[in-house]
């Protein structure tokens, strides 16, 4: 449907630095359950929205352009945008950002192969930034650490931030025993000064629905799982302005066949 350009295009935009996970891209086996909530903050927060629509955003937008050049007013490439998606709400985001930036560097960042979810909603005045926050694990807990084939494992977590934390991000990631690589990312909204909890969860029954001619499937076999948790300002393994690691969580869980 799109031009191959737009499609390359896209595939670098969502990209992050190495192997670090893309918002976009879930684990179907892993969860999370519970997350932290923040403290004081009553005020309507756009940030989640700016970071969920930001791919559906940067597509459209491409697409628009290729299509037709820049256009002469924030307006008319906004307007596009939502007779395109139907979404009054992609609109006003597109609209924010433009009318922030100014139409000519809104379409500079949008082409940009080099921009992530956090980093854009930040520009754009949508994420806060704090860039002298901080987080560090109190608690790190895998709970069964043995268990059968099929169980559902949690992993419950309690950070603490003493000076608060910028928007950011929390990456799963679990050293499986076939080497399938699994990982899941999530928003951190910025935090108050605070202590906070999160909890994932890991299904390890094998999907009835993976094609293994499409992609790898995990069968969660019998052995040693390692698993890795970072807490990030800004999206995990990027290398631009507002981003560092607060701290690293590490466990394992072993799995047996009955």
């Amino acid at each position: 449907m799109y031009k191959i350009f737009a499609l390359l295009l896209l595939i670098l935009v969502g990209s992050v630095v190495a192997d670090v996970h893309k918002f976009k891209i879930r684990s179907s086996h892993i969860k999370r359950v519970s997350a932290s909530l923040n403290h004081g903050t009553n005020s309507l927060d756009w940030c989640p929205q700016c970071i969920s629509t930001f791919d559906d955003l940067i597509e459209v937008t491409l697409d628009i352009i290729l299509q037709f050049g820049i256009m002469d007013t924030c307006g008319h490439l906004c307007d596009l945008v939502i007779e395109k998606t139907g979404s009054e709400l992609l609109g006003l985001i597109c609209t924010m950002g433009c009318d922030f930036l100014g139409l000519e560097e809104f379409a500079k960042l949008v082409q940009s192969a080099d921009i992530d979810p956090i980093y854009y909603c930040e520009t754009i005045k949508l994420c806060p930034i704090n860039d002298n926050g901080d987080a560090k694990f109190k608690s790190f807990a895998i709970l069964p650490p043995r268990a059968q084939t099929g169980s559902t494992i949690d992993v419950n977590m309690v950070f603490v931030t003493k000076n608060g934390t910028g928007t950011g991000e929390m990456i799963i990631m679990i050293q499986t025993v076939d080497k399938i690589p699994l990982a899941s990312g999530f928003l951190l909204e910025a935090k108050q000064p605070g202590t906070y909890g999160e909890r994932i969860t890991i299904d390890t029954t094998a999907d009835p629905d993976c094609d293994p001619t499409e992609k790898q499937c995990e069968l969660w076999l019998e052995g040693t799982y390692n698993v890795t948790v970072m807490l990030c300002n800004g999206q995990c393994g990027s290398h631009h302005p507002h981003t560092a690691v607060y701290d690293i969580g590490r466990g394992s869980f072993t799995l047996y066949e009955e």
